[in-house]
């Protein structure tokens, strides 16, 4: 009796340890395909499109138009986004929003190269871009 409980114990702990690394590959997954998304709406200079499906949060920072005013001087400076290789992925914990994902990259444009550093975070059950950072590599 006392082997059939402590192999139910087991299974229950077992269950209770894999059921997050699930919900954290999903969040890898779909943070994945939002940044594939962004990285698309770059290529083809659609940075309003960019600022509309991104988080609140995002929105707060500036208007719609600083923001596409900020990318469309950035794309004047460094050319048409070549590449985006994906190089590391984090996930944490904000104690404003709840869960972050982390997405760095490494970014080849026509006139230069930069580090890209995505943070998005899940609201209604959607991934939503949160900050969008680009720092041009020297």
């Amino acid at each position: 009796m006392s082997y059939k409980l402590s192999y139910q114990k087991a299974i229950i702990l077992t269950l209770v340890l894999l059921l997050p690394s699930c919900n954290i590959e999903r969040d890898r997954v779909d943070a994945e395909k939002v940044a594939e998304r962004v990285h698309s709406q770059i290529r083809a200079g659609d940075y309003s499109a960019i600022y509309r499906e991104s988080s609140q949060r995002f929105k707060s920072v500036g208007s719609e138009s600083e923001f596409v005013s900020r990318m469309e001087q950035f794309h004047r400076d460094n050319g048409s986004l070549k590449t985006a290789s994906e190089i590391s992925y984090k996930a944490g914990i904000d104690s404003n929003v709840g869960r972050t994902f982390v997405l760095i990259f490494n970014l080849d444009f026509e006139q230069g190269h930069a580090t890209e550093r995505m943070i998005f975070t899940r609201y209604n059950g959607q991934v939503q871009l949160w900050k969008l950072e680009i720092e041009p590599i020297d």
